[in-house]
């Protein structure tokens, strides 16, 4: 069959997961303040707190959503050409992270080179090989995260590197037992959390304490896609039945600081959560009976499209305005209210520049590498 015999479905309801995935992210790191009287402040205290638990949360949901869409486009592939072509999958993976993601890394080690031989003192980054590798999250389970703000973040972008690898070998080679190994990722992500159940920065950074993220997408894709009867149920599902889920998830949330001083919940949280995330991405891509659509918020989708460009340069942005506007952070209003909304504008400002302009150069290339479109 021609390569335009073939139409792959799209998922424009996940663009604005995306986005909703980013502002949980941003939460959990833009709350600053220097004066011990707003720190020690109850607003402050509590959305501190939460941000943070938010912005773990938030950043499984990516590796949630990119389990399921990769794990899905692979199944369509195999199911319309009888095969998996990997080089290609490698090479559509690269076009859309590394160019951004080189980007960033150029610009640390510059502000690094930089305030070593012209300012005084330096942000001491991990080796640049760290970087290269894709594997900056076992230097920081090694070595901590007390470097440059924005470059920490790209340990997240190590672990999704590292799956993407790992993922699309088994695909390749072993994808008629899907399934099972979707299982064990997840059970060995319960056992890695119970053996390093002590150690926070294991729990947190390491990939294989992610592999249950990455095992309930793949599993919830497997599901959608090769099981009518389930999206049959799916789609049928009630409004109180929608409602009672998302209460259920609110729920959680809102007892994490307590459930997170129990070690069983500590093992299950990623798990628990990841299922959550799954029934966000099917409840808005396939429920007929859905309370609210979050894609008919007409800039969400554009949003999610540059959500990786928001998450990149958010950390960028922030390091900036409180260089700029640290005396901000002396009132309450400006740390909770004025900061945050400044670094949100001048984010999504860079990033659709940087999309428009810089990454769309190397995402059109994509299309050589894709046999279904």
């Amino acid at each position: 069959m021609s390569k335009d015999s073939y139409k792959t479905k799209y998922f424009k309801e996940l663009n604005s997961l995306r986005f909703i995935g980013f502002i949980g992210i941003f939460f959990g790191h833009v709350f600053f303040s220097n004066s011990p009287e707003i720190i020690n402040s109850k607003l402050y205290a509590t959305l501190f707190s939460y941000g943070k638990i938010l912005g773990f949360i938030s950043i499984d949901s990516f590796f949630v959503l990119s389990s399921f869409l990769i794990t899905w486009k692979a199944l369509e592939e195999i199911k319309f050409t009888s095969e998996f072509q990997l080089k290609n999958f490698l090479i559509r993976r690269s076009l859309r992270i590394w160019p951004l993601y080189f980007l960033i890394v150029f610009i640390g080690f510059l502000l690094e080179y930089l305030k070593s031989h012209y300012f005084l003192g330096s942000e001491k980054l991990p080796s640049l090989w760290n970087f290269i590798l894709f594997i900056l999250n076992y230097d920081i389970i090694e070595n901590g995260y007390n470097f440059l703000f924005f470059m920490v973040f790209m340990w997240s972008i190590s672990v999704e590197e590292q799956f993407y690898v790992f993922w699309a070998i088994t695909i390749k080679w072993f994808n008629k037992y899907l399934f099972g190994i979707s299982f064990l990722i997840i059970f060995i992500s319960l056992f890695f959390r119970i053996y390093f159940i002590n150690d926070s920065l294991s729990l947190n950074f390491h990939t294989a304490s992610a592999l249950g993220n990455f095992g309930i997408g793949s599993l919830t894709a497997i599901l959608a896609f090769k099981y009518q009867h389930f999206l049959n149920k799916l789609k049928s599902l009630s409004r109180n039945k929608i409602l009672f889920f998302y209460v259920t998830i609110f729920t959680f949330f809102i007892l994490m600081p307590v459930l997170l001083e129990n070690d069983f919940f500590i093992v299950i949280q990623r798990v628990l959560f990841s299922i959550f995330f799954s029934f966000i991405i099917l409840e808005q891509t396939y429920c007929d009976n859905s309370i609210f659509k979050v894609s008919r918020i007409k800039y969400f989708n554009f949003f999610g499209k540059i959500s990786y460009g928001l998450y990149c340069y958010h950390g960028i942005m922030i390091t900036i305005v409180l260089q700029m506007g640290g005396f901000l952070t002396e009132s309450l209003l400006n740390s909770l209210f004025l900061l945050p909304i400044l670094i949100f504008i001048s984010t999504l400002l860079i990033s659709y520049f940087s999309f428009r302009f810089y990454e769309v150069k190397f995402l059109k290339f994509k299309s050589k590498y894709t046999f279904i479109i």
